[in-house]
């Protein structure tokens, strides 16, 4: 959903486009107000990408009737669903259970463990560290490059914590 509300690739997400994008979560401005609160942990009117998923998880929340706090967060919950025909890339009301590239919470916890086993810097990996586990995988290195190019969002070529659960969702690691 990143690329989506932050099109200069900046990394970070205005008040007035996340306003636009999570409207379309079809959840009230009362609670769409919290979630921002929630998330925009300085006050600035700006979320960083961390802010931005922590957003998300919380319109997810709020979806599945779930409180609206930050002790959600860690609860198993489907993606966040937008309304929106113009892109495929948002949901219109799938069930989790329709969606097999859904990260299940059992293996988030596992690919968060070989995550900080290549002992991540300031939250990151390289491709160096991320090449070997990779190779495990036995797919062919030109599909290997395809599925970092996808996995790595904001192209910065590094994966964070959850562009890793992707790689290891497309390698089954």
């Amino acid at each position: 959903f990143l690329p989506q509300v932050d099109s200069a690739n900046a990394g970070r997400v205005l008040a007035s486009d996340a306003a636009v994008f999570l409207k379309k979560s079809g959840l009230t401005d009362l609670v769409l107000g919290k979630i921002w609160d929630l998330a925009d942990t300085d006050g600035k009117g700006i979320l960083n990408k961390q802010e931005f998923f922590v957003a998300l998880r919380l319109v997810a929340c709020a979806q599945n009737g779930l409180d609206v706090s930050l002790s959600s967060l860690n609860l198993p919950v489907p993606p966040p669903r937008f309304t929106d025909t113009s892109s495929p890339l948002l949901l219109s009301g799938a069930a989790s259970s329709d969606l097999p590239w859904a990260v299940k919470l059992e293996d988030k916890v596992k690919y968060d463990a070989i995550f900080d086993s290549l002992n991540p810097v300031n939250g990151l990996l390289s491709g160096d560290k991320v090449k070997p586990v990779l190779l495990n995988s036995k797919l062919p290195v030109d599909i290997l490059g395809r599925v970092w190019e996808l996995s790595d969002i904001d192209r910065d070529g590094m994966l964070d914590r959850d562009e890793f659960a992707v790689v290891s969702i497309f390698c089954l690691l």
